[in-house]
């Protein structure tokens, strides 16, 4: 039982440490201020900060739950996602080219799928993936 409980403890110890986020920390920001882009990043590096941002969320609630859809309905990340789906077919071209140059699928690739799909007006109620990277291949199938 003791080993039991030892080996969740490390589990959930790793969980919280991968996901890049500590309970005990609470910070704030201006949420206007993930809509700007910094002057000397490119369009890529601020899609792809952004995408982090969504990702490893600073609010626990977020970071721990299991929904994707959780992650761009926080403050500060769903600044970010409505600024990468604000991008349309900028965005769209550069998330489809990491689609194509890596084999990833995980919570990053899932969020460019709901984004990619927003951006294509995609009906949601027809959705048929349950990855990001499953999207991708239905789309390039058409």
């Amino acid at each position: 039982m003791k080993r039991i409980a030892y080996l969740l403890s490390i589990g959930l110890m790793f969980t919280l440490l991968g996901c890049g986020t500590s309970v005990a920390s609470k910070e704030t920001s201006d949420p206007a201020s993930s809509m700007k882009v910094k002057a000397n990043e490119t369009f890529e590096e601020s899609i792809d900060s952004k995408l982090i941002n969504i990702t490893k969320s600073k609010d626990s609630k977020v970071s721990l739950s299991s929904n994707p859809y959780d992650c761009i309905k926080g403050v500060d990340s769903n600044a970010d996602y409505k600024y990468i789906v604000s991008q349309k077919e900028k965005s769209l071209n550069y998330m489809l080219n990491k689609f194509a140059n890596s084999n990833n699928d995980g919570l990053e690739e899932y969020i460019m799928a709901i984004a990619c799909s927003e951006i294509l007006k995609e009906d949601p109620t027809s959705k048929n993936w349950s990855t990001g990277r499953e999207w991708y291949n239905n789309y390039v199938k058409q």
